[in-house]
């Protein structure tokens, strides 16, 4: 049983990270060279890890089902849904994979976390839903590792605050 479930809408999603997107450039605009090279790489890794997610987020949404290389994707949907991993599956996760390197890791994260999805279906056993998963774009698997982190966590919204960031950066600037 999943720790927790959530149906993601594409378009929303898209709207979520566009906003997110936006925040971010606008923070990354006024703070210019008045923050330590630390503190403004972390900001531009950050930016580029969304804009990657958004990528993956609008293939899902616009190009998927129609992909000739991605026959796995056998539904037009608007909606997916993720879970995040319990300890077990989890620690099973990392048993399965010891010695194995990241993008590894994240093709079996996103199988064990994806619960409802055109790419993958009941009568699958576990090895051919990693196949499966593996076969999908890295842009899009990068962003259902993340939102499956966020479900994972325990806690409330993982989402920086940008206001506050850039409030706490002023504060140390005086």
């Amino acid at each position: 049983m999943p720790l927790r479930t959530e149906t993601i809408d594409f378009g929303e999603e898209v709207q979520r990270l566009e906003d997110e997107i936006d925040e971010l450039e606008n923070i990354i605009n006024s703070i210019g060279d008045d923050v330590d090279g630390e503190t403004a790489h972390a900001l531009l890794e950050r930016l580029q890890s969304l804009q990657t997610h958004l990528k993956g987020v609008k293939w899902a949404r616009d190009e998927a089902f129609e992909a000739d290389y991605a026959p796995m994707w056998d539904d037009d949907v608007d909606a997916i849904t993720l879970a995040g991993l319990t300890g077990g599956e989890f620690g099973r996760m990392q048993d399965d994979l010891e010695g194995a390197g990241s993008g590894a890791a994240r093709v079996h994260q996103v199988e064990a976390g994806t619960e409802d999805a055109p790419y993958i279906d009941d009568s699958m056993d576990r090895d051919q839903r990693i196949a499966t998963v593996s076969d999908l774009p890295v842009h899009y698997l990068m962003w259902a590792e993340s939102r499956i982190d966020d479900l994972t966590g325990l806690g409330g919204n993982a989402r920086i605050n940008y206001d506050d960031l850039r409030a706490e950066m002023q504060t140390q600037e005086t």
